[in-house]
């Protein structure tokens, strides 16, 4: 619904308005838990709460059971995808982007691991696709991982 409205608003104004929408491919397995921890301590998180988390993301073992044989991985990222928690320890690893400074005619949409990044301008003396936001995409964002 941000979105549409964010688009509409502007196209009523004659803007031009343009939308990258950024999918990571298997974000809740891949999502790295040093980086998660090192963001809530930066949230000062309240340090039952962090603790509780470090206790969370300490010594997982997936384990798969088969009528004879079992094998056991030792778990060093993700989220589980539908728990109760996994969308709040995906905000807390994705927290950097929607925060980062842009310039007035950006907006950052984001919920769990979908983002659209919208920019809009009413008359584009230069390509939309060098405002500041599309080179921070084109040269990468290091604060992800």
């Amino acid at each position: 619904m941000a979105v549409k409205q964010y688009a509409l608003s502007h196209m009523q104004q004659r803007n031009y308005v343009i939308m990258a929408s950024l999918d990571v491919h298997g974000a809740f397995d891949a999502a790295w838990w040093p980086s998660i921890l090192c963001n809530l301590r930066a949230l000062n998180c309240p340090r039952n709460i962090y603790n509780l988390a470090r206790s969370y993301y300490s010594e997982r073992v997936a384990i798969l059971h088969t009528n004879t044989y079992k094998v056991e991985r030792k778990v060093t990222a993700g989220c589980p995808e539908g728990s109760c928690c996994c969308t709040g320890f995906w905000n807390v690893l994705y927290n950097d982007l929607p925060n980062m400074k842009y310039s007035s005619h950006t907006k950052i949409i984001a919920f769990a691991d979908d983002l659209t990044i919208h920019t809009e301008k009413r008359c584009p003396r230069r390509k939309l696709t060098q405002t500041p936001i599309w080179q921070q995409l084109k040269n990468g964002h290091g604060a992800i991982k």
